[in-house]
């Protein structure tokens, strides 16, 4: 039996094979109402073609949706080693410059990716209750993304309003 394929793109992924497009096309329709099915749809995109960088986010933000962060993490880094490997950058993020990881209106697609994936475990990290892990690659992120690109201000403020509880509980 054929799978139903979606009328029109639900999100722009980028320049992906066709079938690797159609399968995370068909999970991001159905990831609410049958999320098993989207994590297999998003798993074989990856299975396929491990170069596909959106399917990584994809399964990860699906994880994340479920609250199952070892999962979402474990992709996280999946992709952030993919994405580095493209990059032609150090498996170890710790270890990049800004020059590396490019200027904001200059980047290449494996390079968004790097700070993308970045985010996603500073936020990970925070769900996992791990905040200095998630504190510093948010200062990682401020170093290679000082425009603030990829958006880590959200999770330094979420950060900040942990901070804030922590200390409302102590006074």
């Amino acid at each position: 039996m054929a799978r139903p394929t979606p009328k029109e793109n639900l999100v722009d992924f980028g320049p992906l094979p066709a079938h690797v497009n159609a399968l995370l096309q068909e999970g991001v329709g159905c990831h609410r109402s049958d999320p098993p099915r989207a994590r297999a749809l998003f798993r074989h995109a990856i299975e396929i073609s491990p170069g596909s960088l959106p399917a990584y986010r994809c399964l990860l933000k699906l994880q994340n949706q479920q609250r199952e962060f070892d999962e979402a993490l474990s992709v996280a880094m999946e992709g952030l080693a993919e994405a580095a490997h493209q990059a032609r950058v150090s498996q170890d993020w710790r270890d990049w410059t800004l020059a590396e990881v490019g200027d904001d209106k200059r980047r290449t697609v494996p390079q968004r990716f790097l700070l993308l994936f970045l985010k996603a475990m500073a936020f990970i990290e925070l769900r996992r209750g791990n905040n200095d892990i998630s504190r510093n690659l948010v200062a990682k992120l401020k170093e290679l993304d000082p425009e603030d690109g990829c958006g880590h201000s959200v999770i330094s403020a979420m950060l900040d309003d942990v901070d804030d509880d922590a200390e409302t509980e102590t006074d």
